[in-house]
């Protein structure tokens, strides 16, 4: 397919107060095997700290016009603290890809990130795919290859040999397996994926994202909001083979703590969270419809967007349910 131009990979990276992890990162997108992309950092509004490091390193790199690689990085400033969502739609406006990565600030990337989920996108007709993700710790230490949060794939068995010292750590997953996700599997307002920076997004579905006006209600958990609009809208996959690390360092906003663990193990202001989210995401969702309801005619035509309501209406799964009953009842602890 050599007469066709490769697509270019929007990766905007939302950094808030998290500056000390932000070259380690950057550095992850530089070391791609893949190298059609555009780096764009939002600093929303961070400390002084994070400010420094933003303009030292990265302010002085500007796009080049008409040819995108790993030497373009461009810098957007929010005036206030915008939150997840509305720092990743201000980078969005201003993205070039016809794919788009959210990227979390504290997060690295395995080198073959974007080869192997635009590989998934080649095969899929999905609005996004997620990958599987490692674990490591403040300190960039290690702690998991494989971990058990990622939640389609569970790596919990299997026969392993010895392998010596210096192959442990050893993450070269040759072969790996896509999955499509379906609405029997995940329902609307379930969760079937990674956090943020494991995803994959197709500008085309993005672009109805760029109307939503409430970026208020995710300042934290966007990828809650996004993914399952995005799942809704054009279907998911996910990846088994772990493509980036998953910094935990207490700070986190996602379910397990900062130890690796179970749903069990949440963290109060994480419970507080889910109940909120379980609960407005179905609202949230029916409202952003109906105020741009012309806008998903034109797009998707009357019919297809009188089915995407009546998808949500009509979405139950029990597997939300159980979790919403347990972060009550350990809330009541």
């Amino acid at each position: 397919m050599q007469q066709f131009k490769k697509p270019l990979v929007s990766l905007i990276v939302t950094c808030h107060n998290l500056g000390k992890y932000l070259p380690e990162c950057i550095k992850s997108i530089e070391r791609q095997t893949y190298k059609n992309f555009e780096i764009i950092i939002v600093d929303d509004f961070s400390d002084e700290k994070t400010k420094e490091i933003i303009s030292k390193n990265y302010k002085n790199k500007s796009a080049i016009s008409g040819f995108f690689n790993s030497g373009d990085i461009r810098v957007i400033e929010t005036t206030k603290n915008e939150g997840q969502l509305g720092a990743f739609l201000q980078g969005l406006k201003v993205s070039r890809g016809e794919f788009v990565c959210m990227i979390d600030a504290d997060d690295v990337l395995l080198e073959d990130y974007l080869s192997v989920l635009l590989q998934a996108h080649m095969n899929t007709s999905v609005a996004f795919v997620s990958a599987a993700q490692c674990e490591i710790d403040e300190n960039s230490t290690i702690h998991c290859l494989n971990s058990l949060s990622s939640p389609t794939f569970k790596n919990v068995g299997g026969v392993y040999k010895k392998l010596s010292a210096d192959k442990i750590f050893n993450n070269d997953f040759s072969e790996f397996e896509v999955k499509k996700v379906s609405d029997k599997i995940c329902p609307f307002g379930s969760w079937c994926w990674n956090p943020s920076t494991s995803a994959m997004m197709r500008r085309s579905a993005l672009e109805f994202i760029l109307l939503y006006k409430d970026v208020e209600n995710y300042k934290t958990g966007a990828d809650k909001f996004i993914f399952t609009f995005l799942h809704l809208l054009g279907s998911s996959a996910v990846v088994s083979r772990p493509l980036f690390a998953y910094r935990r360092h207490g700070r986190n906003c996602s379910e397990a703590n900062p130890v690796i663990g179970d749903f069990c193990y949440l963290k109060p202001d994480s419970i507080n969270r889910l109940i909120k989210w379980n609960k407005n995401l179905h609202l949230d969702t029916l409202r952003f419809i109906f105020k741009n309801y012309s806008y998903f005619c034109a797009r998707l035509n009357p019919l297809n967007t009188k089915r995407l309501i009546l998808k949500i209406i009509f979405s139950f799964n029990f597997v939300t349910l159980k979790k919403a009953l347990k972060a009550l009842l350990y809330k009541t602890c």
